[in-house]
C-alpha cells in the first residue's frame, strides 16, 4: 500500500482513500462530506437531519454519516437523541475508532475516568483495542494517542502522558492533533505549577511591619550645613565624580549630620516623594546618603541606617528599589564589620523587610570570605539568629519563612555544616521555604560536599560603584573567587 510505514506490531497508512475504501464511500458521497461538515453545525438548519437520514438509508456502512447526524442533535441541544446515536453507531461500527475517541472525550469532559478506561483499553495502546488489524490510518492513530494523552493529563499523571506524547512526536511532529496534545500537557503543566505556588504560598510565612510611615504633608527640603548636598537630590546614579568628591572633603561630623538628615527627610517627604513622577534623579537622595556615609566610614551612623530599613515594602521600594538585595550589603560590611553584634539585633528584629536582612547575611558571609579568621565569630551569629526563630512562635512576628530560606542558602555555600541541628528544628517545625533549598534532606545532602561554594565579593568604592552600575547594565554584583 503507497505512503504506509510500520510502527512497532501495525502499519500506518496516509492513503486519503484509506478509510473511504474500508467503509465504501463513493468518489459522489465523498464530496458532499465537506459541505455536510458545516451544515452539521448549524442548530438553524431545519434539514439536514432529514438529509442525514437520508444518506444513512442510502449509505449504511458509513459510519462517518452516523457521527453527522450525531453532531447535529448536538447543534440542536437533543443531547438524548446524540447519546442514542452514538451509542448506534458504536453498535453497527465496533471498528470506528473516531466514535470511540468521542466516546472518551465526553467521558474525560464528564470525569468519569474509569469508564475512560473501558472504552480505550487497560493498557491504551491501540493494538490491543483492535487485536485483528494490522493497518490504521494516520489519522485514527493521532486522534487516539490525542485522546489517551488528554486521558493522562485529566488524572494529572505527566509522566504517562509525556511518554505518549513523544510517540506523537515521533509518528507525526507537525499533525494538528499533536499540537492539541502539546497544549494538553502544557495547560497540566502549568495548572500544576500554579498549584504548587499556591500550595507553597500557603506555606509561607511572613512578617507584618510594625514602623509605620508618618502622615505629613511636609513638602520643603530640610535646611542642610552644606549646600553641596542639595546635589543629592538633583542627580541620579550618574552623579559626577567632582560633585562626589566636594562632599567627601566636607567636615566629617557636619556631613554626617546632613547624610543623616537626609534619611529623615525621605521619610518626612515620602508621600511628596511618592506623588511624583518615578524618576533616579530626584529619588536617589536616600541611597545617596547611605553610600556615602560608607565611603566615609561612619560607623556611627549604622543605627540610622538600620532605622530606615524598618519601614513597609512601597517605601524601600520607591527610595532603594533593587539596592535592597543587590547593594545594601556593601554597607553593612563595612560599618559593622566591628560591630556585628548591632547587625545580630536587626536580624532578630521583628517585622523587617526580607531582603533588608538578607543584606546583612550577605555582609556576614562577605566578612568570612574576605576573613576567613572570622569564621567562628560568623558561625556563631548564624547559630544564636536560627536558635532564636526555632524559640519564636508565629505570634512573635519574627518568623520569616523566606528569609530563612535564604539564611540556609548562605550557610550552605558558605559550608558552616556545624548549624545542621537547628536547621533541623527549624524545618520540623516548618519555619523554611522550602524554593531554592528543598527540604532538610536536600539541605544535608548539600553539605556533603564540605566546600565553601559562596563568590567573594569586591568591596567597591561609592566612585567604582557608579562606574560599574553605569556601565554593567545596573548590575555592580561581578564576583570574584
Amino acid at each position: 500500500m503507497e505512503n504506509q510505514f510500520s510502527v512497532g506490531e501495525y502499519q500506518i497508512t496516509t492513503d486519503p482513500q484509506f478509510q473511504n475504501k474500508r467503509y465504501g464511500v463513493t468518489p459522489e458521497l465523498e464530496k458532499q462530506f465537506e459541505k455536510l461538515h458545516h451544515r452539521v453545525k448549524d442548530k438553524k438548519d431545519k434539514k439536514i437531519i432529514d438529509k442525514l437520514n437520508q444518506l444513512i438509508a442510502e449509505y449504511p456502512s458509513v459510519p462517518v454519516l452516523k457521527n453527522y447526524l450525531s453532531v447535529a442533535y448536538n447543534a440542536k441541544k437533543d443531547y438524548q437523541k446524540a447519546f442514542e446515536i452514538n451509542q448506534w453507531i458504536l453498535t453497527e461500527h465496533p471498528d470506528y475508532l473516531f466514535e470511540i475517541t468521542n466516546q472518551a472525550n465526553k467521558f474525560i469532559d464528564n470525569e468519569e475516568y474509569d469508564k475512560v478506561r473501558e472504552i480505550l483499553g487497560e493498557t491504551m495502546e491501540i493494538k490491543a483495542l483492535f487485536p485483528d488489524r494490522d493497518v490504521f490510518h494516520l489519522s485514527e492513530i493521532t486522534s487516539f494517542y490525542k485522546t489517551v494523552i488528554r486521558y493522562y493529563t485529566a488524572i494529572n499523571n505527566e509522566e504517562l502522558a509525556d511518554n505518549m506524547l513523544e510517540i506523537l512526536h515521533e509518528i507525526a511532529p507537525d499533525h494538528r492533533d499533536t499540537e492539541q496534545a502539546e497544549i494538553y500537557l502544557f495547560e497540566m503543566r502549568m495548572e500544576n505549577a500554579a498549584t504548587q505556588i499556591n500550595e507553597e504560598d500557603t506555606q509561607k510565612i511572613t512578617t507584618t511591619v510594625v514602623k509605620i510611615i508618618p502622615v505629613s504633608q511636609k513638602t520643603s527640603a530640610p535646611k542642610f550645613n552644606h549646600p553641596e548636598i542639595k546635589n543629592l537630590y538633583s542627580f541620579g546614579m550618574s552623579i559626577p565624580d567632582e560633585k562626589l568628591k566636594e562632599i567627601i572633603a566636607l567636615p566629617h561630623d557636619s556631613l554626617v549630620e546632613d547624610l543623616e538628615k537626609i534619611l529623615l527627610d525621605a521619610v518626612e517627604r515620602f508621600n511628596y516623594f511618592n506623588d511624583l513622577e518615578r524618576e533616579e534623579e530626584t529619588q536617589s537622595a536616600a541611597l545617596h546618603a547611605i553610600l556615602l556615609l560608607k565611603e566615609i566610614n561612619a560607623v556611627e551612623s549604622l543605627p540610622s541606617i538600620l532605622s530606615f530599613l524598618k519601614y513597609d515594602n512601597d517605601f524601600l521600594e520607591l527610595w532603594l528599589g533593587d539596592h535592597t538585595s543587590s547593594t545594601l550589603w556593601q554597607c553593612f560590611y563595612s560599618l559593622g564589620f566591628n560591630n556585628t553584634a548591632l547587625l545580630k539585633e536587626f536580624l532578630l528584629l521583628p517585622g523587617v523587610k526580607t531582603q533588608c536582612k538578607t543584606a546583612v547575611t550577605e555582609a556576614f558571609c562577605q566578612m568570612l570570605l574576605h576573613h576567613p579568621e572570622k569564621r567562628d565569630k560568623i558561625l556563631a551569629i548564624y547559630s544564636e539568629v536560627f536558635t532564636a526563630f526555632s524559640e519564636a512562635s508565629l505570634q512573635d512576628n519574627l518568623i520569616d519563612s523566606e528569609f530563612l530560606e535564604l539564611m540556609i542558602c548562605d550557610a550552605v555555600e558558605c559550608n558552616f555544616v556545624e548549624l545542621l541541628p537547628i536547621i533541623k528544628v527549624l524545618y520540623s517545625k516548618s519555619y523554611v521555604y522550602f524554593d531554592l533549598n528543598g527540604d532538610f534532606n536536600d539541605v544535608e545532602e548539600s553539605f556533603s560536599e564540605s566546600v565553601i561554594t559562596k563568590y567573594k565579593e569586591e568591596i567597591l568604592l561609592f566612585f567604582k560603584f557608579i562606574t560599574m552600575y553605569l556601565t554593567s547594565g545596573k548590575d555592580i554584583r561581578k564576583g570574584m573567587k
